[in-house]
């Protein structure tokens, strides 16, 4: 602890300013109030940090909202980061489940990322946790006026904040806590979060924070001074960060309207939306928070028709799910098209508690889907054979939700969970869903 506690002073040595005095007439009162002020705030900032040092370089945009302290997952088209430990594919499925409930996982993707790449990621995550997308933006970062706060402090809590490379951030806050401060133990306490990883920076200093600070006097800091800096570094680096709502990217109909678009391509047309959209509201007081949402996002471009997000999921061999009228188990139908591409193909329905394991054809036009079978393996069919059919059920299809397709009677589920919370009001009818042919 002693040699920590050198390290303040031979930093003073190399300052031009006078090392920290209590100020004149002070009182025993209004000293300890101060001290305690402080320590009210260490104690409730968060452990986690609202800072991020990436290894991904984030799209530039005039949007964004100050981001949330949560999980950081970074991605570009073949990697995933979780907060600082690469994973692979399998990997990170497993983790995405654990995320805790109710969280706001930050996702950092680079501006050539696909929506088809960045959906297939976040799609492992649970919908009970919020996600955001993270964006560099240019900002002039400051913290809330406060009378008391010396300038000087002022100005190091503002670098803190809009500096992105982490030694240098280490380098000018030290130097002020050294500028602000006499005590031994907050000395130590500095000292001993140093050689922290950025990441990990502020975990370590706001323990060491915790525990040296009682130690210290009362009229051996500058109170005020202090909340600022410690208050930036729990920010650390996040003037030039910003975050947007991407909940609405789970929605199916994303992908089919825009699964190759790239991150990068969505920001800009985003910024046209927010500028436009905010044009028609007369309210001079309108906020970026309430025109870029998660639903107005959605509707403006996740827009594909019924027809076009069945031949998305028929593309990428989803299974759907549908339920059939008094069974309380849902039929599990993954589809297989003929080339890639095609608008025909076999869906195989797999084997279940009242159904058994089965295979059709199907033809797909706009609006409707034609099934037809059952498949045959010896010979093998093709959707293309012209023969009689034993069973041949066409599906209109007339709407689409975010759980599912609807269809003149019935729905398609994207997922089991919510198909099998369907009543029978949802069921499908036809020859190929009642016995397999």
């Amino acid at each position: 602890m002693q040699l920590k506690a050198l390290i303040f002073p031979l930093l003073l040595g190399c300052q031009t300013h006078a090392a920290f005095a209590p100020p004149p007439h002070d009182t025993p009162a209004a000293c300890e109030a101060r001290k305690a002020n402080l320590l009210g705030l260490v104690a409730a900032l968060p452990d986690r940090s609202l800072g991020a040092d990436l290894h991904v370089e984030l799209p530039i945009s005039t949007l964004g909202s100050p981001p949330a302290a949560g999980p950081l997952l970074e991605l570009t088209e073949t990697t995933f980061v979780l907060d600082g430990e690469a994973l692979d594919r399998n990997s990170w499925a497993a983790r995405a489940q654990t995320l805790p409930a109710s969280s706001v996982v930050d996702v950092a993707a680079a501006p050539d990322v696909t929506i088809r790449t960045l959906r297939a990621a976040v799609l492992a995550i649970p919908r009970s946790v919020k996600l955001n997308l993270l964006v560099r933006v240019r900002s002039t970062a400051s913290l809330p006026a406060d009378p008391a706060t010396p300038p000087a402090a002022q100005n190091i809590a503002a670098r803190v904040l809009t500096e992105r490379d982490p030694a240098v951030r280490k380098r000018v806050v030290e130097q002020g806590y050294a500028e602000f401060s006499s005590c031994p133990a907050l000395a130590g306490a500095v000292g001993a979060a140093g050689g922290a990883r950025p990441n990990a920076r502020w975990p370590a200093l706001h323990a060491e924070l915790m525990r040296a600070l009682p130690a210290c006097a009362c009229g051996s800091f500058d109170a005020s001074a202090l909340r600022a800096l410690v208050t930036a570094e729990q920010r650390a680096g996040t003037a030039s960060l910003g975050a947007l709502p991407l909940d609405f990217v789970r929605d199916e109909r994303c992908e089919a309207s825009m699964g190759l678009r790239s991150v990068k391509r969505l920001l800009e047309q985003m910024e046209s939306f927010d500028a436009e959209y905010a044009g028609k509201i007369s309210d001079d007081a309108v906020r970026f928070e309430q025109v870029i949402t998660n639903d107005r996002l959605l509707v403006e471009f996740c827009d594909a028709l019924p027809g076009e997000t069945l031949a998305s999921l028929e593309r990428k061999k989803a299974t759907l799910y549908l339920r059939v009228a008094g069974d309380p188990e849902c039929q599990a139908w993954t589809f297989a098209p003929l080339a890639p591409g095609a608008p025909m193909g076999t869906v195989r329905r797999a084997a279940g508690p009242h159904a058994s394991a089965t295979a059709f054809h199907y033809w797909q036009a706009a609006e409707e889907i034609s099934v037809f079978g059952p498949a045959t393996t010896e010979p093998p069919s093709k959707p293309t054979d012209e023969r009689d059919w034993p069973c041949r059920t066409s599906y209109k299809l007339s709407g689409i939700d975010g759980d599912s397709i609807q269809l003149e009677n019935g729905r398609w589920f994207f997922d089991e969970a919510t198909c099998r919370a369907a009543s029978d009001a949802a069921a499908t009818g036809g020859c190929a869903v009642s016995d397999g042919g």
